[in-house]
Order: structure tokens, then C-alpha cells, then sequence
């Protein structure tokens, strides 16, 4: 019975080591964005671990996460710019045009609610792309949007999840040391499944514990053909 209770192969004891790897996860993400410019790759860090561990692809969940943090530093920093300052300018202008009043400022807030819907879409796919493939910045930026759109059912769920999780950490801000692993924990084995017809088979042989592999999209990802996607 003790035998029982205290092997490791219990599924409590292995909710327990979940929990316990997505708090050190977490954590270590909320340290690396308190430069601020390094919010972009501790998430792009983030999304990597937690990708891995959906595939069955992870070793040590830390060790994962400072291998694509190194690995991706410059290029998670001017995505991370990118992002969060593109979505700093609709949400003010969004801002301004509420606080102008009715008539054309109205068609406004409507014209910038949509452009911040598109980047909100776009931003839930950047930073995982970005975790698993190798592409230039502008690229991956098309991409998500791109395959926020063909995948729009799975995109809304994953913004809601995400939109509901921020929300709960407001509520209980205790959940910070926690809530953002478990929205990526969730979100990772959808982006998984969307990445999978673009990860070449080999990669399933990858040893988790060699050097980290980027891969690199089939040819008909290249931008010239994009339209392939839909």
C-alpha cells in the first residue's frame, strides 16, 4: 500500500512534479522580464520548455529554458519591442479616440479595436514560432498572422484562456508565480499540433538531451508562396 502511495508513478506525485516544474518555469520567466527588454525572450524561453514537454521532447524543464533564452536572445529582444510597442500604440490611440467623444472618433475606435484584435492574434503566435523555427523577425510576424487567422477557432480559445488567466491573476495576484506557465501549458500542445506539419519527421528522433534544434519550415513556407497556407 505504502509502495503504492509513494511511487513516483502515482498520478498524484506526477501532478505534483507538473505543478511543481510549470512554479519553477514560471518563475524563472518572471525573473529574466524584470529587465524589461528581456520580456521577449523569456517568453519565447517559456513557450519552447513548455512546447518540448508537449511533443515528449523535454529534458530538465530549466535547462530548456535557458538553452532558447541564450539561443535567441538578440532576436526575442527585437521581437519583444516590437510587439509590445506596436500594441502600446493602438491601445492608445484607441485610448485618445474614446476619450474624444462620438462622430468620426467612433469609426476610429472601431478601425483600432480590430488592428489590436489582429495584433493580439498575432502576438499569441510570434513568440512560440519564433521558440521552434528559424526565420527573420519580419517573417515570423507574417506567419502568425497568417496562421492566427487559417487556425482562427483554436486562436479565439487560446486568447480567452489567456485573456481569462491575466484576469484571475488581477483577481488573486498570487497566481503570478504560476498563471503564465499554466497559460502556455495549455496553449503548447495546440501549437504544437499547428507546427507539426511543418517540423520535418527526423526531428522526432531528436535526443532531448543534445544541443537544441531550431527547425526549418518545408519550402512552401517561403513568403513568396504564403498564400499555400490557405
Amino acid at each position: 500500500m505504502l509502495n503504492k502511495i509513494f511511487n513516483s508513478d502515482n498520478p498524484f506525485w506526477q501532478s505534483m512534479n507538473t505543478v511543481f516544474d510549470l512554479f519553477v518555469v514560471n518563475t524563472l520567466w518572471l525573473i529574466c522580464c524584470i529587465p524589461i527588454v528581456t520580456i521577449g525572450p523569456a517568453t519565447v524561453a517559456l513557450f519552447y520548455a513548455l512546447i518540448l514537454r508537449a511533443q515528449g521532447l523535454d529534458g530538465y524543464i530549466s535547462r530548456d529554458f535557458f538553452r532558447s533564452l541564450k539561443q535567441n536572445l538578440k532576436q526575442g529582444i527585437i521581437l519583444g519591442l516590437i510587439v509590445t510597442l506596436t500594441g502600446a500604440f493602438l491601445a492608445f490611440d484607441m485610448y485618445l479616440c474614446y476619450k474624444s467623444g462620438r462622430g468620426i472618433f467612433t469609426f476610429f475606435l472601431f478601425f483600432f479595436g480590430v488592428l489590436f484584435v489582429f495584433w493580439a492574434f498575432t502576438s499569441l503566435y510570434a513568440f512560440p514560432i519564433l521558440a521552434r523555427f528559424e526565420r527573420k523577425t519580419s517573417e515570423i510576424l507574417v506567419w502568425a498572422f497568417t496562421l492566427s487567422i487559417k487556425n482562427l477557432p483554436m486562436t479565439v480559445m487560446m486568447l480567452f484562456v489567456t485573456i481569462a488567466g491575466l484576469w484571475l491573476c488581477h483577481i488573486l495576484p498570487a497566481l503570478i508565480f504560476i498563471i503564465f506557465a499554466l497559460i502556455v501549458q495549455f496553449c503548447a500542445p495546440v501549437m504544437a499540433s499547428i507546427f507539426k506539419p511543418f517540423i520535418p519527421v527526423e526531428e522526432d528522433e531528436f535526443d532531448q538531451y543534445d544541443e537544441p534544434k531550431h527547425t526549418e519550415t518545408k519550402d512552401y513556407m517561403d513568403y513568396d508562396n504564403i498564400q499555400d497556407l490557405f
